[in-house]
């Protein structure tokens, strides 16, 4: 029988070999080799803790042999179980100390149990004294990138490539370390070659996906993700990348069925129904959107990235007091902490503010600091006297805004023992206060209440405060006036069609919103209409403004340059006749000049222009036109024309 075994499992054939070496133990119940056979199969077959019973009967009978301790503890090691991995490795390397896996085993034992420098230590002696053997390399290159340093890790992943170059393991982890460090062309060739060389190695392909999402390349990421899921089909990760990919193109009914059946394939699993109750929202479900978003907090009641999207999608319909309670788990915060251990935080207020210094700090981008300082004029109210630390290219801005008292550069030093409030909590400090089971009244903003959300109903005041008002400087105001004058006669029609990182350039953990138009249709929309085009975008492409020019049919004036200098913007807006536009920091300022605009909302929206209608609370006598769910921004764009159309001819 165990020459049977043994044929068998010589051709791979590992099923036929594990029936013959238990037909053998049927025979010969305590036979070491046959003990040792069988559980080598069944670590073959993936069955660990199987193969960890017949293997320490083996070991019990064969004390001394290297082969069978060293097999004991990979079974070990694939169960968990990692100091007693590192004990039989041990046992095994202290009978043959010139195999190289025995001490490969201790030192990724070590590795598992949390002590990543002394294994990177032991990995380093081993690479000296084994250089031709991949292995080695390979785990340095492991234990390197378990302690995120990327580049240490990358020529250790190049020398194992360079000794077995069609180990995919190797070249799919070099894809992810050059991955990691935004290297996406150099990852997406790794995990191509990985891919050719080894095409039933999923975890490349996924990679692959995932690195063309990154780049913004979402075509194409479609295209890999609708492979993996044939090859994959009863995998959940495949369509909730699809759904990624397919949502970042604007397809959001299409990404939902792909969340749908990724919650069919993986119900217990709170990522996927996080995911599926954020995309319900975006597609303006929010009845069905709360309820996933209570089961996936269900599944997983520590998840802050279910918390921070159930805190936008709440904000976004207005239920504000909730909202804001949720909103503590945005990214902002913990990248605060990570990047500021020194200073303590806050999102609650003493209770008596007459004369009391209170340190805010700005977060997140130049338009959020207009927007969250809002609420500085009811600190200011109540006695408050704020400190801002602010971004240098608001600074001189913010000197000029009364209910600030002192504006210092975002880099200073904050004094010993002071404690600092975040300008996104301020709204939260503000205008949250605990209240019973009420109905919170007609003038506060949460209108939401549903019994399968039980959630601590709040009563947030002030509703909602007007934007933050900043004066221009008289002497930009005459400066862009002469240069108005001589772009053309009015109405000033100031425009910009594109706001903020586009996705192949973000290196955020978390996808910011990118809001593009195509320059083609938004030229058509504002043909016909007397006065001067002012492009106020922020760095334009080549030809971009000249493209625009010969759509609309006459000269648009380039005042790009104004993005580096917002004093100067800021006049230019409150000079503008009309503003029209993606949301940017030029929406906001204009907000700030005391101005109304136009703004084009892609969908889904930002929780600040609400999830639906033609307005916003924020941002009074401001216009909405919508993108559609499918991604049109035609019906929009047409609105937006008659509606001009209805002013100006």
């Amino acid at each position: 029988m165990l020459d049977e075994g043994l044929r068998a499992h010589s051709e791979g054939r590992i099923e036929s070999a594990r029936d013959a070496y238990t037909k053998a133990l049927a025979i010969a119940p305590d036979h070491p080799d046959a003990l040792n056979l069988l559980g080598a199969a069944w670590l073959q077959l993936g069955d660990a803790s199987q193969a960890a019973n017949y293997l320490e009967r083996a070991a019990r009978k064969l004390r001394n042999h290297p082969g069978v301790l060293g097999n004991l503890a990979q079974a070990y090691f694939a169960t968990g179980r990692f100091a007693e991995a590192e004990e039989a490795f041990r046992k095994a390397a202290n009978l043959d100390s010139r195999n190289a896996y025995f001490q490969l085993g201790i030192a990724n034992s070590i590795a598992m149990q949390g002590d990543l420098s002394d294994a990177e230590a032991m990995l380093r002696k081993l690479a000296d004294r084994f250089p031709d053997t991949a292995l080695v390399w390979f785990n340095l290159g492991n234990v390197l990138r378990e302690q995120h340093r990327l580049l240490d890790a990358l020529p250790c992943y190049r020398k194992a490539l360079d000794i077995e170059p069609q180990q995919p393991e190797a070249r799919n982890n070099l894809g992810s370390v050059l991955h990691g460090l935004y290297r996406f062309d150099e990852a997406e060739s790794e995990y191509r070659t990985c891919i050719a060389t080894a095409p039933d190695y999923l975890a490349a392909r996924y990679n692959l996906a995932s690195v063309l999402i990154d780049a913004g390349r979402f075509r194409e990421a479609e295209a890999i993700c609708r492979e993996i899921n044939e090859r994959d089909p009863a995998a959940a990760r495949g369509y909730s990348f699809l759904a990624v990919a397919l949502g970042q193109q604007g397809r959001l009914r299409e990404a939902l069925k792909c969340r749908r059946r990724a919650l069919e394939l993986a119900p217990q699993d709170a990522k996927v129904a996080e995911s599926y109750a954020a995309t319900l929202a975006a597609t303006g479900d929010l009845d069905r959107a709360l309820e996933w978003f209570t089961r996936a907090l269900a599944l997983n009641p520590d998840s802050a990235s279910a918390r921070q999207l159930l805190g936008t999608t709440l904000l976004a319909q207005g239920c504000l007091a909730d909202g804001w309670v949720e909103y503590a788990h945005r990214p902002a915060v913990n990248q605060f902490r990570h990047l500021h251990p020194e200073i303590s935080i806050t999102r609650t207020l003493p209770a008596e503010l007459e004369g009391r210094e209170l340190c805010v700090v700005r977060e997140q981008g130049l338009g959020d600091e207009l927007f969250f300082l809002r609420y500085g004029t009811q600190l200011s109210a109540l006695g408050a006297r704020i400190t801002y630390y602010a971004s240098n290219k608001l600074r001189g801005l913010f000197g000029r805004v009364r209910c600030i008292e002192r504006v210092l550069d975002e880099s200073a030093p904050m004094p010993e023992g002071r404690t600092a409030i975040l300008a996104g909590d301020l709204a939260h400090a503000l205008g949250t206060h605990p209240a019973c089971a009420v109905e919170p009244p007609a003038s506060g903003a949460p209108d939401f209440w549903r019994p399968f959300l039980p959630r601590r109903i709040s009563i947030f005041w002030p509703p909602v405060p007007p934007s933050l008002l900043i004066t221009p400087l008289p002497e930009q105001l005459e400066a862009l006036r002469g240069r108005l004058a001589q772009a053309g006669k009015p109405p000033y029609w100031g425009l910009t069609w594109r706001g903020g990182i586009a996705p192949g350039e973000q290196r955020g953990l978390a996808w910011s919103l990118y809001k593009a138009l195509q320059i083609e249709p938004f030229a058509q929309a504002l043909k016909g209409f007397p006065g001067t085009l002012i492009a106020l975008q922020r760095n334009p492409a080549p030809g971009e403004i000249d493209g625009l020019s010969r759509a609309v049919g006459h000269a648009v004036r380039d005042f790009s340059d104004l993005n580096e200098d917002l004093e100067a913007m800021l006049a230019a807006l409150a000079l503008m006749d009309e503003y029209i536009g993606v949301s940017n920091t030029n929406m906001h300022l204009r907000a700030t000049a005391g101005r109304t605009a136009r703004v084009l909302v892609p969908c889904p929206a930002e929780w600040r222009w609400m999830a639906a209608g033609s307005s916003s609370p924020w941002f009074p006598g401001f216009s909405i036109y919508r993108q559609t769910l499918d991604g049109d921004w035609s019906p929009a764009l047409a609105r937006l024309h008659e509606e001009l159309k209805a002013l100006y001819c």
